[in-house]
């Protein structure tokens, strides 16, 4: 019987998009805001156009890195990066403040994904036990403000944020993670429900979970290798779609 549900986050409970159809454009408004920051701080930077074009040609390598294991990625260092390619030193705390600037700027673009809160309230009240995992670059302490104004946390009983923990999908180590800290011996046991098939569907059968793709907003296509024990195009579907694999079991 399945006990535990795991969610992603952007794309599946809150899109981050805002009017951006493709990533790292999507990132525009979080590199002006921190660039905003730095120039109010007195830190002579080239044009924007420059310094956005630095942060897009460092973060798909920092990410991929990131999801490989050879190092975590934090945004305030990942500013960092932008800023030495640009021929500039920043302290730490100003890249701090700066990466906090970018957060609040992506954040402000966010919207909840529909039937995500009722769906969770459904399963919670079902008596699944609910995990959050997300790849992210952000701090934990940003995304647990974002479910906090959407009303999303209460529901929640583990979260696990990578950046945090240097823990990335589609590795098993995160989803094994989350599962201990909910209480779940048998992984088996667990669905992992996320937007992108590379991450969350390789990344929750690696760990033994069974996986649901949630099309969402269509931003992440399926591999015709990378097939999940179900497929939705809507939140609202899932708990439906767990009693069927409950019967099926």
């Amino acid at each position: 019987m399945i006990e535990a549900v795991v969610f992603d986050l952007g794309g599946t409970l809150i899109e981050y998009a805002g009017e951006w159809t493709a990533w790292p454009d999507l990132e525009t408004p979080g590199f002006a805001a921190a660039y905003g920051y730095l120039q109010a701080q007195g830190t002579v930077l080239p044009s924007f156009d420059t310094f956005r074009e630095a942060g897009f040609g460092l973060l798909p390598l920092r990410w991929r890195g990131a999801t490989r294991g050879e190092r975590n990625l934090r945004l305030a260092e990942l500013l960092g990066e932008v800023t030495a390619a640009c021929g500039v030193a920043v302290p730490l705390a100003q890249l701090f403040q700066a990466s906090k600037q970018y957060e609040q700027a992506i954040s402000g673009q966010a919207h909840l994904m529909p039937h995500a809160r009722e769906t969770l309230a459904l399963l919670k009240w079902q008596g699944y036990k609910l995990g959050l995992l997300s790849n992210t670059m952000f701090t934990g302490e940003g995304h647990i403000a974002d479910l906090r104004r959407y009303g999303l946390l209460e529901f929640f009983d583990a979260l696990l944020f990578s950046a945090d923990v240097d823990k990335w999908k589609p590795n098993p180590e995160p989803f094994w993670h989350v599962l201990a800290d909910l209480g779940v011996e048998a992984a088996e046991t667990a669905v992992y429900v996320g937007d992108d098939p590379a991450s969350d569907v390789v990344g929750g059968r690696s760990a033994g979970m069974l996986t649901v793709f949630c099309v969402g907003n269509g931003r992440f296509p399926q591999p015709d290798h990378v097939i999940p024990h179900a497929k939705i195009d809507d939140l609202a579907v899932l708990p439906s779609l767990l009693e069927r694999l409950n019967n099926s079991k």
